[in-house]
Order: C-alpha cells, then structure tokens, then sequence
C-alpha cells in the first residue's frame, strides 16, 4: 500500500481534493437549465427517444427549440436519470467526477508531452480548484463542459501516445482512439471543435526542434487532416441537417454587434482584459454579466486587449519555433485555440462573456505561470521560498472562492439574488427569480417580481405568463385570463398560455371559451392531431356532439390508420343516431 501511495501520491491528491472541494456542492438544488434540459425533458426518461437525441435538439423533449445538438450530453442525462430520477446530490456527484477525471487527464497529457511531474501536478491541481470552474461544475447543466473536456483531453493523451510510438496512424490503436475521442467530444459539445487544431499543435510542438518549421509543418498535417475531415463533417451536418435555429449566427437578428466585425474586434479585447482579471483575481463571480459593446480604440481596456492579444500572439509563434520554449508557446495556443468558438471573433454567439468559457483555456496560461515560476526559482535560488508562500497563498485563496461560490448555487433563491447584485436589470435571472418564490409556495412574492419583469421587457411574453399563473394561484381567475391572452397575444405560438388559458376555462366549465382558444391554438400546433381529438372531449363534455364528431373526423383526415379515433367516430355516431 506504501508503495502504490507513493508512486500514485499526486494522482489521489487530485482525486481527494477534488471530491472533498465540491463536497458542499452535492445537496445544491437544480435548477435554471435543469428544468429543461433534465426535469422537463420527457427524451431523458425513456429510452424510446433515444434516436431522437441524434436527430433533434438538445431541449425538444421539453417542447422547446434551441441552438443546440448534444446527443452525448443527453445520453448521460438519461442514464443519470435512470439511475437517481431527480435526485440532485447523483447529479452532482458525476459533474465532480468529470471534473476531477479532467484534472488527472491533464497532468498526464502535460506530464507525458513535457516529462515534468511537478509542473503537471500544479497546473492540474489550478485546473481543478479554480472557482471559475464551478459555473461548469457546481451547475448541474453545465456538465457538457467537462463532458466535452473530458474527450478533447484523452484524444489528445492518446495521440500522445500515437505520436510516441512511432507506427504508422492506420495500424495504430492509439491514432483510432484518438479519432474516436474527438468524435464523442464533438457529441458533447459544439466548442470541442477546436480539437484537431490541439492535435495539430501537439503534434507540431513534438517535432524534433532541429528540423526545418516546413518539415515539422508537413509531418504534423499528415497525421492531422483526419482530425480535420472530422470536424469539417460535423461542421456540414451542424449546417443542413441539424441547423435547428440558425445554427452558426446564434443571434436571430442583424444588429451593429452581429454586422460589424470591427466592433466584435474591439468588444473582444476588452472581453480579454476581463477574463484576465478573473483569472488571477476571481472575485465577485456571477452570472449574466454585460459588456458594454466598443466601438472604437478610445478606451483603455480595449488597447491593453489588443496588445494582450496581438502581443501573446506573437510571443506564442516565435517560441514554438524553439524546443527550449515550447511551454511558452503551447500555453497560449492552448488559451486562444480554447477561446477561439466563444470569442465572436468567426461567428457572433449567444453571448459575451460566461466565466465557464474559461474551462478548457484557462489550464493553457497556468501552465505558463507555472512554468515561469519553476524557471525564476531555478536561476535564483533565493526566491524559491517566497513563491513557495505565494502559490499556497494563491491555492488557498482559488479553494475557498470556490467553496463559497458552491455556496451561492445552493437554491435558486440564493442564486438569483446574488447574481441581482451585480446585474439589477436583468430580466431573465428577475424572472427566474420570480418562477422560484412561486415553486417555494410564495405567489404575493412572485407576482411583485414579474411586475418587474415585465416593467424591464413588456413585450417578452413569458414574465405574463407567469404573472398569469400567479394570479390564478391566488384565485383571481379573471386577472389570469386576462394576461394569459396578454402571452398569446405577444406570441401567438406560445402554446404554454393556451394550455393553461383552455384548462382555466374548463375548471369554470367555460366550454364555449376553451373550444376558442384551443381553435386559435390549432394552426401552429405540432401535434393538431391530439388537439383535434381534445376539442372533440371539450365539444363532447358541452353536448355538441355535431362538433365533437366534426373533430374526430378532421383528426381521422391527418390520421386515417389510428383504430382509436375510428373506435370513437363510430360510437359517437351511434350516439347522434340514437338521439330523437
């Protein structure tokens, strides 16, 4: 036991670290995200629709459309399904293995690619505490990060070890396992992408330094371009036939942002000065945050982005093209191929700055630090002890950030007031915020807070819809009524409100009004088949049995093999019939 303790001391340091710091994590609630990706999606609860997660996007089994395809990510969600239903703490515990599989992961890339056992350790151990981390981690949807990560991680390792055997890439275990890591990390989520750009920079880094750069060029894009022709399929497929919401611009409409690339230039440099300091100094963390777009070089933050930018740049080619310094330039690929997908630089997203964008990149400049530090203790020896004080100094205080920040994600409540403090007029966390006092029992509460809701976007029709079902909890029917159409009228496909507006008229057998509203409902509905046969219930329930049938025959029309609606058309004709 001694022995294996020995040899494997640093790989249980990450693992028992790991563990212990997202402990207080595991009895967080679920929420936000989790409502649609988890607890709404009937896809995850029967395997029946596991054909569909191929073929539709990540949220269709809660009836919504997204951006997203993440057949993996689903995959996992259903065995976690199967395995602890709604539990949250099951739902925990595989984001935190993920996680902490991430940080072993890394040291043995980073130890087998630089042969360093300590600047691995440290760059993992960084990699692992960071409270940045916790929006992918601490966040129960949030797991296609370390699920995506998890891959691009072991096809880099198994390249390595491809690359170091020296076989040819066909007749290779390890080159096919490479592949097909790539392809799950790209099932996962839509940034692992960059993958083949890791590949090709880990393949080019491991050329012999005395060789000419076209050689190690060409020798590295040999192996390279399967990675690509991956990649380039996904990227096709992501185009045409699962381009489920305007795929590639994320933004549905042209605006200054979206049509002009010098402001998504400039926005990004001062994007870039941020993430910088959450890096190295994470503090007031939270989500929703906003970035005042730039429009021109007037700002000081937006020149220190550029030169950080152009300059790191820079830095990075020149030491690639030598051996000795090739950490140097290896972590900064690292950190810009991992924030190239999110930066809006090639396509303008649905976003400008999350803290977990920073997953993958952020382990490229820590290496770097790292690195650093190890070459000042080495050519001054004085200094060893004080950068000893300041990296445990630096641990600590990233380990209690994050245990904190576990913390705030306990319950939405927590959650959203303290993402209010920093980002008071948002109107999704204010509405959230509202969805969670009603879950709580606390209407009068909820309906203040979609009052604000709405006073921030009157014209989103969802905060009415809500403000409806508040009004309905404390039985001012007519007040309910009144905004459910409020909805539909600002989204005449907003098929929650007529659900809610047609089970309303039923509760006051109101049949006439819920025959209405289901009518109007008919033409954008998905399933008009299940809605004709409900307005033949209702028709039925108000004996109108004319209009009852009417309705089974019009449902017969789209579904003229369903025994069931044969049945009841046959039986209700009896009825008429038999009636004088």
């Amino acid at each position: 036991m001694s022995t294996f303790f020995k040899k494997h001391w640093l790989i249980l340091v990450l693992i028992v670290v790991g563990f212990l710091l997202y402990a207080n994590s595991f009895g967080n609630r679920m929420f936000w995200d989790d409502d649609d990706n988890i607890l709404k999606n009937q896809y995850i609860k029967d395997w029946q629709y596991f054909p569909r997660y191929f073929s539709e996007n990540l949220i269709a089994g809660a009836g919504l459309m997204s951006n997203y395809w993440r057949p993996l990510l689903l995959t996992v969600f259903s065995l976690e399904w199967k395995l602890w239903g709604s539990w949250p703490p099951g739902y925990h515990l595989v984001n935190t293995f993920f996680h902490t599989a991430n940080a072993l992961l890394l040291f043995f890339v980073l130890f087998r690619f630089f042969q360093n056992r300590r600047l691995a350790f440290l760059t993992a151990l960084v990699f692992l505490i960071h409270p940045l981390q916790t929006e992918a981690v601490t966040y129960v949807s949030g797991l296609a990060d370390p699920l995506s990560v998890f891959f691009i991680l072991l096809g880099l390792l198994f390249y390595l070890k491809f690359e170091q055997s020296g076989a040819p890439p066909w007749e290779n275990k390890w080159f096919w396992l490479s592949l097909l890591s790539s392809a799950l990390a790209l099932l996962a989520k839509e940034t692992a992408i960059v993958l083949p750009v890791l590949i090709f920079l880990a393949g080019f880094s491991s050329q012999k330094p005395e060789e000419r750069i076209g050689e190690r060029l060409k020798a590295s894009a040999k192996k390279f371009w399967p990675f690509l022709a991956l990649a380039l399929i996904y990227f096709l497929l992501r185009a045409t036939t699962l381009n489920f919401v305007n795929t590639f611009n994320l933004y549905n409409e042209t605006n200054v942002f979206t049509a002009n690339f010098l402001v998504r230039l400039l926005t990004f440099f001062r994007v870039l000065v941020i993430y910088f300091s959450l890096l190295f100094w994470p503090q007031n963390l939270h989500m929703e945050r906003s970035v005042v777009l730039a429009n021109s070089w007037s700002s000081p933050d937006v020149v220190l982005g550029a030169f950080l930018f152009f300059g790191l740049l820079a830095l990075a080619f020149f030491s690639l093209l030598s051996r000795p310094r090739a950490i140097l330039g290896f972590g900064l690929i690292w950190f810009f191929i991992g924030l190239a997908p999110t930066s809006n630089l090639l396509i303008p997203v649905s976003g400008l700055l999350y803290e977990h964008w920073l997953y993958l990149p952020l382990a490229g400049i820590f290496l770097i630090l790292i690195w650093l530090g190890f070459w000042v203790s080495g050519k001054y020896p004085f200094s060893r002890n004080f950068l000893l004080i300041l990296l445990a100094i630096f641990l600590a205080f990233l380990a209690r950030q994050t245990f904190v920040r576990n913390r705030e994600w306990r319950d939405p409540i927590t959650f959203y007031n303290q993402t209010l403090k920093y980002a008071p007029g948002s109107y999704r966390v204010i509405n959230n915020l509202g969805m969670a006092y009603a879950d709580k029992g606390d209407p009068l509460r909820a309906e203040k807070t979609y009052q604000l809701a709405i006073q921030l976007d009157p014209k989103n029709p969802v905060a009415w819809h809500n403000l409806a079902n508040a009004y309905r909890d404390t039985g001012r029917a007519d007040l309910a009524i009144e905004d459910f159409k409020k909805a539909i009228s600002l989204d005449p496909q907003f098929f929650f409100s007529y659900n809610a507006l047609v089970s309303l008229y039923l509760e006051k057998k109101d049949y006439g009004q819920a025959r209405q509203v289901l009518e109007s409902y008919l033409q954008y509905s998905p399933a008009q088949v299940e809605t004709l046969v409900l307005l033949s219930r209702i028709s039925f329930e108000d004996k109108d049995y004319a209009a009852a049938l009417g309705y089974l025959r019009r449902a017969h029309d789209l579904n003229p093999q369903n025994a069931l609606i044969e049945g009841s058309i046959a039986d209700l004709e009896k009825l008429i019939e038999s009636k004088p």
